[in-house]
């Protein structure tokens, strides 16, 4: 139950800063701030997914290939919004 809610915590807490960015993003109209709203939401995302496989008990070959697959993806979209030049 720790799991989950350290999860539910998480999932909060990034769809705020997809919010966030998404807001920055139209204040300041800076382009690297792209990379972050897409690398907050798909961990958002994520997070979800790991709270639903936690608590439905999903376990299928989809959820083992698209959950670690979305932490590289997730990664890459941070790296791209350090280096991107605007």
């Amino acid at each position: 139950m720790i799991e989950v809610s350290l999860y539910a915590i998480g999932s909060v807490f990034s769809t705020i800063l997809t919010v966030l960015s998404i807001s920055a993003y139209r204040k300041s109209g800076l382009k690297k701030l792209k990379y972050a709203i897409v690398a907050f939401a798909l961990f958002s995302g994520f997070l979800i997914c790991e709270i639903l496989e936690s608590l439905l008990s999903l376990d299928n070959e989809f959820t083992d290939i698209i959950i670690p697959s979305s932490a590289l993806v997730i990664l890459i979209f941070l790296f791209l919004t350090v280096i991107k030049r605007t």
